[in-house]
C-alpha cells in the first residue's frame, strides 16, 4: 500500500471557504471598479477615483470658506470648465452619494450571498 498524501487534501468546508472569500474578494474588486467608474454632474463627466475624490474634497472645503470661489475644473473628458462654490459643493455631495451607492450594493451582494443567493455581479451598479 503506498503512502497517501493529506498535504494536497482539502476538505469540502475549507473549500466552501475558499471559494466564499474569494466570491467576496470579487464582490470588493467589483466596487471599486464603480466607484471609480465616474459620473455625469450637470452634464459633465466626472472622474471619481480615489484621486479625484480627493481633489473634488480639497475644492469643496474651499468652497465653503469662500462661497465666492470659481475655479477651473477638468472634466473626465478633457474639457476645462469654470466651477462656482455652489456647483463644486453639488459635485462632492454627488460623488459622495455616487460612492456611497456602490458600497449600498456591495452590502446588498454580500447579503444575498450570505442568505445563500446567487446575485450577478455585474448588474445593478451605479
Amino acid at each position: 500500500m503506498s503512502a497517501v498524501d493529506l498535504s494536497q487534501l482539502v476538505l469540502p468546508a475549507a473549500r466552501a471557504e475558499q471559494a466564499r472569500t474569494a466570491l467576496r474578494a470579487a464582490v470588493t474588486a467589483r466596487r471599486d471598479r464603480a466607484i471609480a467608474g465616474g459620473l455625469v454632474q450637470e452634464g459633465l463627466a466626472i472622474a471619481t477615483d480615489d484621486l479625484s475624490q480627493s481633489r473634488i474634497l480639497g475644492a469643496a472645503l474651499s468652497a465653503v470658506i469662500d462661497p465666492d470661489l470659481v475655479l477651473g475644473w477638468k472634466t473626465a473628458d478633457g474639457r476645462m470648465v469654470p466651477l462656482t462654490a455652489p456647483q463644486i459643493l453639488a459635485l462632492a455631495k454627488a460623488v459622495r452619494a455616487h460612492v456611497q451607492a456602490c458600497f449600498d450594493r456591495e452590502a446588498a451582494i454580500l447579503a444575498d450571498l450570505a442568505a445563500g443567493g446567487t446575485p450577478d455581479l455585474a448588474v445593478g451598479w451605479p
